[in-house]
């Protein structure tokens, strides 16, 4: 299935979603977020995990504004609408929480904002539709009928996309809603033993991976543990030395 066929999937599930008091509207789905075109010709396809899109990526003052390109009814158009999201980083991104993935990243010479040699993409494995209050905000009817078609449309993204690095970080419960085959057991790739002020913490932070099979991709998945924010609880170095750390694993490994 090619990734213009995933867009009708993603507009189908969109529909659906408006029934649904929760749901952020006007909106539109949000299958992925970044430069498809840069992240395909990237040395590492390197892909970042949410639950779903924040409210604030809709802002009711100006609903479109991070998303010129997908208001009216042309953005439903698959080629304006991939255009629309391949074009979010270079329009007006919601950086205050992209930028917690963002050290990650660099550590792996990765960048959502092209400036590195490989560019990220951002995915979300509850739901392409941006809800309000956030996912855990929803009742449970309304997450797992929202979650019945985001959480198949985010295996089929993958299995086309075929990355190599898959980073979460979100609740450890979700993990369990990943179908793909796994090939190894969860291992502690990086240990963050002190806060930022030199202070032991009281129980370690562990970065740790995972190899899972995509067709016939091996394709490292990797979680850190969130706060109010991806990876929350690190500083910035912290997070660039995971960055690191989680390159070298795939090069050595893959």
């Amino acid at each position: 299935m090619s990734v213009v066929n995933l867009v009708t999937h993603a507009m189908r599930a969109f529909d659906r979603a408006m029934e649904r008091p929760c749901c952020v509207r006007p909106a539109v789905p949000i299958l992925f977020f970044g430069n498809l075109d840069a992240w395909l010709k990237s040395p590492v396809r390197v892909l970042t995990v949410g639950l779903n899109p924040s409210r604030h990526e809709f802002p009711e003052h100006e609903p479109f504004h991070r998303f010129p390109l997908a208001g009216g009814s042309r953005g439903r158009t698959p080629s304006r609408y991939l255009e629309a999201m391949s074009a979010y980083f270079r329009t007006h991104p919601y950086r205050g929480w992209f930028s917690s993935f963002e050290r990650l990243l660099n550590g792996m010479d990765a960048s959502y904002y092209e400036d590195h040699r490989s560019t990220a993409l951002h995915t979300d494995i509850c739901s392409p539709v941006a809800t309000n209050p956030t996912w855990s905000g929803p009742n449970n009817a309304d997450r797992e009928a929202l979650a019945r078609d985001g959480c198949p449309l985010w295996h089929m993204l993958l299995e086309e996309l075929r990355p190599q690095i898959v980073a979460f970080s979100i609740a450890r419960a979700y993990l369990e809603d990943v179908a793909f085959d796994g090939l190894t057991e969860w291992e502690v790739i990086h240990s963050v033993r002190h806060k930022a002020d030199g202070n032991l913490r009281r129980r370690p932070y562990d970065v740790q991976f995972r190899w899972y099979n995509l067709g016939d991709e091996r394709s490292l998945f990797v979680f850190g543990a969130a706060a109010q924010t991806p990876f929350g609880t690190l500083s910035g170095c912290e997070r660039q030395k995971a960055g690191s750390a989680i390159l070298e694993a795939w090069r050595d490994r893959r």
